[in-house]
């Protein structure tokens, strides 16, 4: 083989080693989603997490188990925080930016929800309609409207 063959083997496995070398991937885990729909992140801040921090959603009531709610709970956890973005709202938009914590509880509403309220968790568990320790408020109830009416406010990815 020619030194001039040879430089240009070389120069094509060159061309294609080293670029994929320094090529890396990132594991999505092994529960990777991309949302074809994203809900409203304002109404969630202003009506839907007040719903939730009112009903006592986090933490349970008295008769509920021990560590047995949604600040403990894992396939949807909410985390406390104070004051919740929904004081600060006016005319539907949050006052201030939400905080990390916030944000995680938004994402985990949103996993829990459909665009169909009547398919969605975050409606059919406090509401009785699907298994939950207990019935947080009626399905026909104002606080089960503002979940319902949330399923219809989302934009497309």
């Amino acid at each position: 083989m020619g030194v001039g063959l040879r430089l240009a083997l070389g120069a094509v496995l060159s061309a294609v080693l080293v670029p994929s070398a320094a090529c890396t991937t990132v594991d999505a885990g092994q529960d990777f989603q991309i949302a074809d729909i994203v809900f409203d992140e304002d109404y969630y801040y202003c009506e839907v997490e007040p719903v939730l921090f009112k009903n006592g959603c986090g933490p349970g009531s008295g008769s509920d188990a021990a560590g047995g709610c949604h600040f403990n709970v894992t396939n949807f956890r909410l985390r406390d925080y104070s004051p919740l973005v929904g004081e600060s709202c006016q005319n539907g938009a949050p006052g201030v930016t939400p905080n990390n914590t916030a944000r995680d509880n938004y994402q985990a509403a949103q996993t829990q929800m459909r665009r169909d309220p009547d398919l969605a968790p975050l409606f059919n568990r406090p509401t009785g309609t699907t298994a939950h320790p207990r019935q947080i408020f009626p399905a026909d109830s104002p606080d089960a409207q503002v979940i319902r009416d949330w399923a219809e406010r989302f934009s497309s990815q």
